[in-house]
């Protein structure tokens, strides 16, 4: 196997390989051994090859200074089940995100549901007790309870979700758990897939160790498929540094260089209370040197309910962006890391920024 004119068919490959390319220049190429055959075997006359390549040649000619002339419009890449898709750049949209109480409690009785005769682990039997109370009182709602409604909410919707990553059933840190398994045969139960009649699928991979590959996976199939919610979950944000290449020739750039949208979320765990280094921070700032250009959103989340909409809003805006978003680790489980009932239903939806109520004051001082 070798490349007839060099590495890059550019260079001249007998500045460095001159005794294999002498040997190369001898070899016939592929064309002429094959059309060699043809006419042995009989399969076509002698001379017509040359025809057939002057009418490809031709074809090639003509094509190119048609190419001269093309002007891309963005359009033409909106159709199919892209067509529902804006073709116009609009400005911001917070998007219609909130949803029902009645299917914030349609979802949770799902969530909080194991099949009958089915051999919990007694921490999972726990989890679900916490969670029925949170339903219940409609408050302390925590960030994995928020993410499971964001998902349960868009599948009553009819919008699949796909979450793949090393882990992600169980989630890092033991807080998404979007499996039981039965402690006696390990069978799988997907609550959320238990929600209603007629909902959308959910379906959650625990990937193989490699970034790059998994992720390169995940945003080609949200180029496929604008109706599903794709989520790429980094084990922890350091580790996206294994699929660099990915973030930086397809999907901080993909809409610019091929008019191809995507509305990929990739979750990053971010955060100094992680294991030391390589477990500590998914670099916040290459994203954001990245985002310039309305390519993509970055974004830091700090309460479950923001969450929420965030995600809901990847499907609920007339465009699609990928979404870099920091995930958390000591607030999943934090006593004051908490939303309530009313931070996901009606007239409740996505802030880019929260206000701090503890600068609320009555001073008339100016500070600076």
């Amino acid at each position: 196997c070798y490349r007839r004119f060099g590495h890059n068919e550019g260079d001249e490959p007998m500045f460095t390989n001159p005794v294999m390319y002498k040997s190369v220049k001898k070899q016939k190429t592929t064309l002429s051994l094959y059309t060699q055959r043809l006419v042995a075997d009989g399969l076509i006359p002698e001379g017509e090859i040359e025809d057939m390549k002057t009418v490809f040649q031709n074809h090639l000619g003509a094509e190119f200074e048609a190419g001269k002339d093309y002007r891309p419009n963005k359009a033409d890449w909106l159709d199919g089940k892209w067509s529902h898709m804006d073709k116009k750049k609009k400005s911001y949209q917070r998007g219609k995100t909130a949803i029902a109480p009645e299917t914030l409690q349609e979802v949770g009785k799902a969530l909080t549901t194991a099949p009958d005769k089915f051999p919990l682990h007694k921490t999972i039997g726990r989890l679900l007790e916490a969670k029925k109370a949170m339903f219940e009182s409609g408050e302390g709602f925590d960030w994995a309870t928020a993410e499971a409604m964001a998902f349960g909410s868009l599948l009553t919707e009819g919008y699949k979700v796909r979450l793949s990553g090393q882990d992600s059933t169980r989630g890092t840190f033991s807080q998404r758990h979007s499996a039981f398994v039965n402690q006696d045969n390990e069978d799988r139960y997907y609550p959320l897939n238990h929600i209603r009649e007629g909902q959308a699928e959910y379906e959650v991979i625990d990937s193989m160790l490699s970034e790059y590959a998994v992720l390169g996976f995940e945003y080609g199939y949200s180029l496929a498929e604008p109706n599903a919610l794709t989520l790429w979950e980094a084990q922890f944000g350091d580790f996206a540094n294994g699929a660099q290449i990915m973030f930086d020739q397809f999907i901080s750039s993909g809409e610019s260089k091929w008019l191809r949208m995507s509305g990929l979320v990739c979750l990053m765990p971010h955060g100094y209370e992680g294991q030391g280094p390589e477990h500590s921070s998914a670099r916040l700032e290459r994203f954001l040197t990245m985002c310039g250009g309305d390519n993509w959103i970055v974004a830091n989340c700090t309460t479950p309910a923001n969450y929420f909409h965030i995600l809901r809003r990847q499907l609920h805006r007339s465009y699609r962006k990928p979404l870099m978003l920091m995930t958390p680790k000591s607030l999943l489980r934090h006593k004051l890391a908490v939303s309530n009932a009313d931070d996901f239903t009606t007239g409740s939806s996505f802030h880019r920024v929260l206000w701090d109520d503890a600068q609320k004051g009555h001073s008339d001082t100016k500070l600076v």
